[in-house]
């Protein structure tokens, strides 16, 4: 199991090798996409698939890469599962993130994404 993982607006982000389950039920599904400019992912020439795994693991502490850029987060609130959720680049459109999952019920999906591009595009 790993420690790594990044806060953001009073949410802990981890990767989530296990499976991890929302700790409030009934859960709410999750269908967002972010635009790559607005986290701070847009450089041109290099695939997006790249760009986001190179910020995770620089977010993360540890390597972490996926050659389609598919990346399964745990996302905690004061030590309780709020969310699992999946981080990628768009099926249809590689041009644009993708967050798919699942949520407690008493999480809006707009303070997950925002928190998320918070800590994508790091400081400044």
């Amino acid at each position: 199991m790993t420690t790594a993982f990044f806060e953001a607006r009073g949410f802990r982000f981890r990767l989530d090798r296990e499976g991890a389950e929302v700790s409030e039920a009934p859960t709410r599904s999750i269908q967002a996409t972010i635009e790559p400019d607005e986290a701070g992912l847009d450089d041109g020439d290099e695939p997006l698939a790249e760009l986001l795994g190179r910020r995770l693991s620089a977010l993360l502490g540890t390597p972490v890469s996926d050659e389609e850029g598919i990346f399964d987060l745990a996302v905690e609130r004061d030590g309780t599962v709020v969310a699992a959720v999946q981080l990628s680049c768009g099926e249809d459109d590689e041009d644009v993130l993708e967050l798919l999952g699942e949520r407690s019920p008493s999480l809006p999906v707009r303070a997950l994404v925002e928190a998320l591009v918070e800590a994508l595009r790091g400081p400044g």
